[in-house]
């Protein structure tokens, strides 16, 4: 059987990817509109979305343990 926690981790890295490329599609839909005027929203979209990437996982990890308790696993 396997560990709760890693399939957490992978849950997390899969929801942490697709956000990657939505919030990546995001940003590049506010450049062609506006390029002046959406920089710093660009920017702090990037920040998130990279930091979505690495943090989900984490999350996924400890969480993924905790559901399957609750749910008698």
């Amino acid at each position: 059987m396997t560990d709760p926690a890693l399939i957490g981790a992978l849950v997390g890295l899969a929801i942490g990817l697709a956000d990657f490329f939505v919030l990546g599609y995001v940003i590049d839909a506010m450049a062609r509109r506006r390029p002046s005027e959406r920089v710093g929203a660009g920017a702090a979209l990037n920040i998130a979305r990279i930091s979505q990437l690495a943090l989900f996982p984490v999350v996924g990890w400890f969480a993924g343990p905790v559901i399957a308790s609750n749910l008698g696993g």
